[in-house]
């Protein structure tokens, strides 16, 4: 499963009805696209949510979570996330996020 391919990132305790949560579900999703856009790999919506699905993760998310998620996180249009001090003014209107509502990945911690 994914945690295979990221042993640096800690395993989660999943419920007892075996479901995660939106936060860990973003997780997820987060690192499996950074693992698809390092090896080269589609690393669209409709691809990480079926590569999600062969993997068994639930709930499965919809393509247009994924989507959402992937904008927060900056990870759309071919980055890798947000830049310090970036303006909105460069960027495709599907991907101006305002700064309040960003999420950053810590890539030197390997957390969210």
């Amino acid at each position: 499963m994914w945690n295979e391919l990221y042993p640096e990132v800690p395993a989660r305790e999943t419920g007892s009805d075996g479901l995660r949560s939106a936060e860990e579900l973003a997780e997820i999703v987060v690192w499996k696209r950074l693992h698809c856009y390092n090896e080269g790999l589609p690393c669209g919506a409709a691809a990480l949510r079926e590569r999600l699905h062969e993997e068994g993760v639930r709930p499965l998310p919809s393509v247009r979570w994924i989507g959402h998620v992937l904008t927060r996180y900056g990870l759309t249009h071919r980055r890798t996330g947000w830049y310090e001090g970036e303006e909105l003014d460069g960027l495709p209107k599907s991907a101006q996020v305002p700064p309040e509502k960003r999420c950053r990945v810590d890539k030197r911690r390997k957390t969210f």
